[in-house]
This record gives C-alpha cells, sequence and structure tokens, in this order.
C-alpha cells in the first residue's frame, strides 16, 4: 500500500512547489558563464533532451548529503520534475527551494539532460541565481522503486552567482527523497 502512495505524495508536492515559484514577467536569463560540459560516451547520447527517456524518471525531490558551506546555507533542496503543475507531461523543470517558507524559489531555466548529465541554471532572486553541472550516479524510476535513503543518485557542482558574477562554488552529491 505504501509504494502506492509515493507517487501521489511526489506529484501532490510538486503541484504544490510549482505554484509556489514565482518567476518574474520576464525571466531573467543568467549572464553566459565558463561552462564545462562532459563528453558523452558510447552510452549517452550526444542529443540534448528536456524530458528523460521512459526508462528513467527523475521527478522527485534531491537534497545534499552533507551539509553545504555556510555560502548555500540558504538552500533546502533541489526539485525535478516532468510533469507540469497539473500532473500533465511536460518537458524537465523544477526549482531550487530555499530555506523557510516566505522565500522564492529558484526556478529552473535551462534544465538540460543529455545521456546521465544534467545541467541548470535559476532565475535570479535578489541579484542571486545559481547554476549546476554534474551527472546522476543512478537513473531510474525514483517515485517507483526509490534507491535506499543514504545513495548518492546525482553528483555534480553548485555555483552561486550575484551581479553575474561567481562568488562560490561546492561540490555536491544529492540523494533522492520520495515525497520531499
Amino acid at each position: 500500500m505504501r509504494r502506492a502512495l509515493i507517487p501521489a505524495l511526489v506529484l501532490a508536492l510538486i503541484a504544490a512547489g510549482c505554484r509556489r515559484a514565482e518567476a518574474p514577467a520576464t525571466p531573467a536569463t543568467p549572464p553566459a558563464a565558463e561552462s564545462s560540459t562532459v563528453a558523452p560516451t558510447a552510452t549517452q547520447p550526444a542529443e540534448a533532451v528536456t524530458e528523460p527517456l521512459p526508462e528513467h524518471d527523475v521527478t522527485g525531490s534531491y537534497f545534499a548529503m552533507s551539509d553545504l558551506p555556510a555560502e548555500f546555507a540558504e538552500l533546502d533542496h533541489l526539485l525535478l520534475a516532468t510533469i507540469d503543475e497539473n500532473a500533465n507531461p511536460a518537458p524537465l523543470n523544477g526549482f531550487l527551494r530555499p530555506k523557510g517558507q516566505a522565500a522564492k524559489d529558484y526556478t529552473l531555466v535551462t534544465p538540460t539532460m543529455t545521456g546521465r548529465n544534467l545541467t541548470f541554471s535559476t532565475i535570479a532572486v535578489d541579484g542571486i541565481h545559481y547554476e549546476f553541472t554534474g551527472a546522476f550516479d543512478v537513473l531510474h524510476k525514483f517515485a517507483e522503486n526509490p534507491p535506499p535513503y543514504e545513495t548518492a543518485v546525482l553528483t555534480g557542482t553548485l555555483t552561486k552567482h550575484r551581479g553575474g558574477k561567481s562568488i562560490a562554488s561546492t561540490p555536491v552529491k544529492f540523494r533522492y527523497e520520495a515525497g520531499g
């Protein structure tokens, strides 16, 4: 019975989070920054996809496995989704949720999956935006078959920008949590 509730909880969480995210009327596109891309391998397609392959579903909440440095202490978790606020299929989307209920979400502007690789930037909130470059260590339908709690499923580098300049960067490992 509990397994049947997990997808419903994830959908409810995503719907609530998507409604909470407030994007400006015209999304602020962060300035171009140096990008470090990972070359595709034989098992990774070269083309970017905005929706994971059907055998994969990255929809859910991702929490850092260890405390983030002080420069990132305001962040609570990352949410990724392949559905919209009405639970209809949608291109890859999501947000970085800060701690504190009154804080605005950092909506993902350009989330892109290329094979296992994930990159995104966020809208700017009060002059701050984030970028992430990394890869899924584990990739399947997480809501149907959640990985063990202490399993790193997404590893990469999170960079914080203020006024278009990089002010902090940290390696981060995320774990998946059903229902957030």
